[in-house]
């Protein structure tokens, strides 16, 4: 059987996405899971995340739907290997806002830690001293990862569904309804 590398699921999107392509909902509720998977893999919130994405649909269950498992795919998107990368970019859209100055190899140093007094210390910094270019530069950018995700989801949902039912159309033998349909596509 072809294995698949445990740090490969982290960090290859295409796994992620066709995840959420194979989940079972509307092309809606999937699409918005995966914009609010986003937006909160985006904040500095690691290790809370997938908390945070399911008090988010219980406070809005009667707002709204959501599909939880996109939710927690996208949420994938921080990990271990990414947070970092993650943080800094945000964290140096921050300071377009709030002038900060620490060196990105600093910044990396903050994440190395070794037990929870450490981690706790490493913590409290990055919040205390860093905190708010990194939440502003945060907010800014799971803004818009999630603005963007919502429709660029609902449209690879939307194009496979289409090419589903055309294959269906194939298979069932009817060559006139695969026109039509190419006709459609093309439109």
């Amino acid at each position: 059987m072809n294995e698949v590398h445990p740090i490969r699921k982290m960090i290859d999107p295409r796994l992620w996405l066709r995840a959420l392509l194979m989940l079972d909902g509307t092309s809606h509720q999937i699409a918005l899971g995966a914009a609010i998977g986003m937006f909160v893999a985006l904040t500095p919130t690691v290790g809370i995340q997938m908390v945070l994405v399911l008090l988010i649909a219980m406070l809005t269950r009667s707002l709204f739907r959501f599909n939880k498992v996109a939710a927690l795919i996208a949420v994938y998107v921080s990990n271990p290997l990414t947070v970092v990368p993650i943080y800094w970019f945000n964290y140096t859209i921050g300071t377009i806002y709030f002038p900060s100055t620490i060196s990105k190899d600093e910044f990396a140093k903050i994440f190395e830690y070794h037990g929870l007094q450490e981690w706790w210390n490493s913590m409290t910094r990055l919040f205390v001293d860093l905190g708010v270019p990194l939440l502003t530069g945060s907010f800014i950018v799971a803004t818009i990862g999630g603005l963007v995700t919502y429709p660029l989801i609902l449209r690879i949902l939307k194009r496979m569904k289409q090419i589903q039912r055309r294959e269906k159309r194939i298979a069932a033998g009817s060559p006139s309804q695969e026109r039509v349909q190419q006709e459609a596509v093309r439109v």
